[in-house]
């Protein structure tokens, strides 16, 4: 039986570059946010989701109570272009920060869904530095966070894991999700 928590504000950010095309990366991040998206209706929290891909992010939908309009515009979500990590974590902090100016006593939660491997800087040379830098000021700014690895051998590169240490995150790897099937926000 599950413990009723606090309504919280959860931030999904989603990786929508064109290697989250590969290997079926994209269904595994859809389904993970829909299954996140349920468990958050139930716990009547605000969702937000934002999409990072081509050297831009999309605020595909504001703070809402209806995981139902969510549903509709991840389905649409096409994969595709570079991958902006750093923007994309920017952003997200930027949204959270304004969340938390509006209602402070609401939980702030930021859930990123990524393979990590950012190959697009906007504001720094190395694109692993800038997003880097986002993920300190992530940590900084005391912002609750969980890292979905959809990497299919975080060995490979190990982007994932390091962002997540550096952001102060809960670290899931994609193999953990299979393996369990479900994921539950750190509340």
């Amino acid at each position: 039986m599950r413990v009723q928590r606090t309504a919280a504000a959860v931030l999904f950010l989603l990786d929508a570059s064109g290697s989250m095309g590969a290997n079926h990366r994209m269904v595994l991040a859809k389904g993970i946010i829909l299954s996140l998206l349920t468990d958050a209706y139930h716990s009547r929290d605000q969702v937000g989701l934002l999409a990072f891909r081509a050297a831009q992010t999309e605020l595909l939908l504001p703070f809402t109570r209806s995981p139902q309009v969510a549903k509709r515009r991840l389905r649409g979500l096409a994969v595709g272009g570079k991958t902006p990590l750093g923007l994309g974590l920017k952003e997200a902090m930027v949204l959270l920060k304004r969340k938390a100016l509006k209602d402070a006593q609401m939980k702030k939660m930021l859930v990123v869904v990524s393979d990590g491997k950012g190959n697009v800087a906007l504001e720094y040379e190395d694109p692993y530095d800038e997003a880097m830098h986002y993920a300190r000021l992530i940590s900084k700014n005391s912002i609750q966070s969980v890292f979905v690895d959809t990497e299919e051998n975080p060995c490979s590169f190990g982007y994932g894991p390091q962002i997540a240490r550096t952001m102060g995150a809960k670290y899931i790897s994609a193999e953990t999700i299979r393996k369990q099937g479900v994921i539950e926000l750190p509340f």
